[in-house]
């Protein structure tokens, strides 16, 4: 294993400034990241709680940053396992531990950048919107063409991690190493892909689409760059994703609590009533469960919540939380290095949290406990609803830019009105400069030819798509609530 073959300064485009070492490089992409607009929009996108206004629940910013520290955490763990083992030269990480934490840091800073406003269901919002409108379009139009069946999958299959490689990219140029886009690149298959069957050597890793179409190029490229096999992982990513994993397990519950969604009281009972439920699992071993790992930690908490004198409910979450984050992140390092050769060719298909044992058993008793409690409950819901509605209502108004053909949208392209669609040149004037100049980009080619062909105009209609799929699925929470409010003279 030779680190010097992952980790490489290769940029899509060359940096202006030439002769910087790996580690110098990985600092230029932590500053092109933490001044992108992408990340600000974040502060102001869901985590679980859509439109909240207690800035102490967290935002996905917030998740991020907290994703961040953690990522940090297994990754300097990790080299101090290493260096005991006096494995660092071997592995030819020596002069290059800085970019190293710093790409996983940074990976987790823009893990959920590709999220939509409302999350999950503003996700769903999009792919029902794909296929109760887009597969019609298409399949009227170019059902003929060979590729029509998989410009419809692609588009029908809308994915954060997806559109994060799309942001980052394709829409805000940031022009990072590819070392910094393969953490990212936590799925392995394209959104035209067929999700793997259960007995797939792949299907973990293929569980999701990992990119688009628009940025298949790209994807190949980076992987044919840092050696790495066809549908296997870059090794940082698992890092990153178990920090994510780690991250979320005790955040969710922190902000119900603090939104009175559950009480300590509520919270303890339920994490001994899941943890104690796996018993009846067969694949679950009963040693395991008797050893009571997340039981033990769990009552220490609510000690320290009953001795407490005043910040009774920030005792137990802090206590849960230390303990828990500490112990989990020694244990991902540690299975980074006892599968590390897996690992340094992608070729784990799980997590680094995967496993019959008492970590793994931790990881989803939380899950359970916030899935039970906190996702189900009517508030969260009702919300999800809410945000639902929005981005379906606002996809449904800017439909009539899809439904143009291919003549008249260029002629609004190109003189910025078209006088017999009124109602389609103020939607395309609402449309961001920055996602018209990637879409007018990436048909610049087939603008310029004379006679389209029928393929060359399906993917023009792909590339619009993108740009409706972009801008609406770029809003933070609050701007698309406003936006459909306003498009829709309703009064908030």
């Amino acid at each position: 294993m030779n680190y010097k073959e992952k980790l490489k300064p290769v940029r899509f485009r060359q940096s202006t400034i030439v002769g910087r070492c790996f580690n110098e490089e990985m600092e230029s992409d932590r500053g092109r990241a933490i001044n992108s607009a992408a990340v600000r929009r974040l502060q102001q996108k869901t985590q679980v709680f859509p439109l909240e206004t207690n800035a102490a629940v967290r935002s996905r910013l917030t998740h991020s940053l907290e994703v961040q520290q953690v990522g940090r955490y297994i990754a300097k763990t990790m080299f101090k396992k290493l260096s005991e083992q006096d494995l660092l030269e071997k592995y030819n990480l020596l002069d290059y531990k800085d970019g190293f934490v710093s790409a996983i840091e940074i990976s987790c800073l823009l893990h959920d950048i590709g999220n939509p406003p409302f999350g999950h269901f503003g996700e769903e919002a999009i792919n029902l919107w794909g296929k109760d409108t887009l597969s019609v379009v298409f399949n009227e139009k170019f059902g003929k063409e060979s590729r029509c069946k998989d410009i419809i999958c692609d588009l029908v299959n809308f994915e954060g991690n997806a559109q994060g490689i799309r942001i980052l990219h394709s829409l805000q140029s940031l022009n990072l190493t590819y070392t910094q886009l393969a953490c990212l690149l936590k799925y392995t298959r394209s959104a035209y892909e067929d999700k793997p069957c259960d007995d797939d050597a792949f299907k973990y890793r293929k569980k999701k689409p990992g990119y688009y179409l628009s940025e298949e190029d790209l994807f190949n490229d980076i992987m044919s760059q840092l050696s790495v096999s066809p549908g296997c992982r870059f090794p940082l990513t698992y890092i990153m994703e178990a920090a994510d994993d780690i991250s979320y397990c005790i955040a969710d519950l922190d902000d119900a609590v603090d939104k009175g969604i559950l009480t300590i009281d509520q919270l303890h009972s339920e994490i001994k009533k899941i943890w104690k439920s796996f018993k009846e699992k067969e694949e679950i071993s009963n040693a395991v469960v008797d050893d009571g790992y997340l039981l033990k930690i769990a009552d220490e908490a609510y000690e320290k919540y009953m001795s407490e004198p005043h910040n009774k409910k920030h005792a137990y979450i802090l206590t849960l939380r230390t303990k828990f984050v500490n112990d989990l992140s020694n244990y991902a390092a540690q299975r980074f290095i006892d599968n590390h050769e897996k690992i340094f060719h992608g070729e784990l298909d799980e997590s680094l949290l995967d496993g019959d044992d008492k970590y793994h058993l931790a990881t989803e008793t939380l899950r359970y406990v916030a899935v039970n409690n906190v996702f189900n409950h009517r508030e969260v819901e009702n919300l999800e609803l809410k945000g639902y509605a929005v981005i379906s209502g606002l996809l449904k108004l800017y439909t009539p830019l899809i439904q143009l053909d291919y003549s008249d949208f260029k002629v609004l392209v190109e003189e910025d009105r078209l006088k017999k669609f009124p109602i389609a040149t103020r939607l395309f004037h609402k449309l961001s400069s920055k996602h018209r100049g990637t879409y007018c980009q990436a048909v610049e080619y087939i603008y310029s030819t004379k006679t389209p062909s029928n393929e060359e105009k399906m993917m023009e209609l792909y590339h619009r798509s993108r740009l409706i799929i972009d801008y609406i699925s770029g809003m933070t929470d609050q701007f698309a609530l406003e936006e459909f409010q306003n498009l829709t003279a309703v009064v908030s």
